[in-house]
Order: structure tokens, then sequence, then C-alpha cells
């Protein structure tokens, strides 16, 4: 009987642990999402400007548990915006920053 009783208590104690690390490992990362529609809202698409000649592209690592890799880009009507869009964005990404460009399409 006592076998019984402790491989519940056992069981039970293991499925409260994994219930426990997945909902806060998963909470953790909740404000990536944010900071990408952030971003996304405040970049200009290529798709709705078609005629703008600048590219911009910044890519990186934003640090959280998990760690995400996030890629933005957005076309601009000179290089000037492109700088004034591409430093903000690339300040926000809060791991490692792997391309940081503005070029002509």
């Amino acid at each position: 009987m006592k076998t019984i009783v402790r491989t519940a208590l056992a069981a039970a104690a293991l499925s409260t642990a994994f219930a426990g690390a997945a909902t806060t490992a998963s909470a953790q990362g909740i404000n990536t999402q944010f900071l990408i529609a952030d971003i996304k809202s405040a970049t200009p698409s290529c798709h709705d400007f078609p005629e703008y000649g600048v590219v911009g592209r910044v890519s990186g690592i934003v640090s959280g548990t998990p760690s995400r890799g996030v890629s933005f880009v957005g076309c601009f009507p000179s290089f000037g915006s492109c700088e004034a869009w591409k430093g903000p964005v690339s300040g926000k990404i809060s791991g490692r920053l792997t391309l940081s460009t503005c070029d002509y399409r």
C-alpha cells in the first residue's frame, strides 16, 4: 500500500513540475511577440511602396527564453529615412545583430 501511495505522489509531483516548467518557459518569451509587432508597424512595406528606391534590412537574435531570430525588411524614399529607421530597430534587438544595411533596390 505504501508503494502505491509513494508512486502516486511521485507521479503527481512530476506532472506538476513539468506543467510549471512549460508554463514558465513559454511565458518568458511573450514580450518578443510585442516587439516584433511594434517594429513591423513602424516599417514601410516594400509591397505598399514599390516606388521607394532604398531597401533597409535588420536581422538578429532577440534574447529571451527561448531566444529567437528576427528579420525586418522595409523600403524607404531615401538613405536618410532608412538610416533613421535602422538605428532604433537595431537597438531593439537585445541579442546579436547579424545584419543592418540600407541599399538601393
